[in-house]
């Protein structure tokens, strides 16, 4: 992500559309376990919240401790990569492993349905 902004838009649209998904699903086949869907819409809020607060980061040295603000630009720079690259993997972890439930939650006559209509 280039900035703070466009990683917080990412996760908020990923986490949506995984909700939305799974909320739909439900709608279209009343067979899904309600409870299942509560569940997985429960905790893709509590992975967007936990994934927003983290996003927040700060570099906690000043450019006087470097020779030059050149250095320090580089430090600072590595420093946001590498938090933010293990910030995201972490969550596509965590959505890997919930769209795991989501296609569990979905019984064998939902999943037949499914790829009927896929075969069409």
């Amino acid at each position: 992500m280039a900035t703070k902004r466009q990683l917080k838009k990412f996760v908020r649209n990923t986490c949506g559309a995984l909700a939305a998904e799974i909320i739909f699903a439900r709608a279209a086949f009343p067979t899904i376990d309600r409870k299942t869907v509560h569940d997985i819409v429960a905790d893709i809020a509590g992975l967007q919240a936990d994934t927003l607060a983290k996003a927040t980061i700060a570099f906690d040295k000043a450019p006087r401790d470097f020779e030059n603000r050149a250095e320090y630009k580089k430090a600072r720079r590595a420093y946001f990569g590498t938090a933010y690259t293990k910030l995201l993997d972490n969550f596509d972890e965590a959505v890997v492993n919930i769209v795991k439930r989501m296609n569990a939650a979905l019984p064998e006559d939902v999943k037949a349905e499914i790829k009927k209509a896929a075969a069409e």
